[in-house]
């Protein structure tokens, strides 16, 4: 698995960048979750450009295509139907290769829109319901983002579907730090979804008809790298 410290420093990286979309969301800049999942990976992709943590560096791809939008210099595709045919708005994955470890994994996740102690109207939480359904018939690493002027709370799909009342608050939620560094340390995360040398970033995100698709790739530092930051340590 990825170096402990590595998780934590990556997490808590991602973890800011949710929390800024999910200001955005406060701001009334992000509409709908089309919107919300095609911001989500402009900021990741923004906030992980040249950066570095113990001992790995990273960068992000994202999926591009002739449909679609930039913003923050990241690029995401829309569905051209009017409902989704399967369900989730965001594939992300991760390939980390170290020294002793390689992860290649990702997660499906669909976002909603509910402030705390609202509840869904019934046809959008049969909408979810199925949403969920269709995720978790390909793989049990399927979540539930739901945003809101608070931030960012986290449910597994299984949960969703399984419960019978309206009142998703009442589920046991994460803090989304808590999935993204159980995602880096192996923890969260299906092997099944990864990119190949026959399946692109772009194929992955067709193949399960996502709005959006972002990998996020990690390697060992350069050895001038790491000698650079022993010396500022060091001074």
């Amino acid at each position: 698995m990825i170096p402990r410290q590595d998780a934590e420093e990556l997490a808590e990286k991602l973890t800011r960048a949710a929390e800024s979309v999910s200001a955005d969301y406060a701001e009334e800049d992000v509409i709908g979750e089309e919107d919300f999942s095609s911001q989500l990976c402009g900021r990741l992709k923004e906030t992980l450009r040249n950066f570095e943590t113990n001992t790995m560096a990273w960068q992000v791809r994202t999926a591009e295509g002739e449909k679609g939008f930039a913003r923050l210099q990241a690029r995401t595709l829309h569905k051209v139907v009017e409902e989704p045919l399967f369900g989730a708005d965001v594939i992300m994955t991760i390939e980390a290769i170290g020294r002793n470890f390689e992860v290649k994994k990702g997660f499906l996740a669909q976002a909603k829109r509910l402030e705390q102690g609202k509840r869904l109207t019934t046809r959008d939480y049969n909408q979810l319901k199925k949403q969920c359904r269709d995720m978790l018939a390909v793989t049990p690493a399927s979540f539930v983002f739901l945003y809101s002027t608070t931030g960012i709370t986290v449910l597994s799909a299984n949960a969703v579907v399984s419960q019978s009342k309206q009142d998703l608050w009442k589920l046991e939620t994460w803090n989304i730090f808590v999935l993204f560094f159980d995602f880096a340390i192996c923890w969260v995360g299906d092997t099944r979804l990864q990119t190949t040398t026959r399946r692109s970033l772009d194929d992955l995100r067709v193949a399960f008809d996502t709005n959006a698709a972002i990998e996020v790739a990690g390697k060992p530092k350069s050895r001038k790298t790491e000698t650079r930051r022993r010396r500022q340590i060091d001074v």
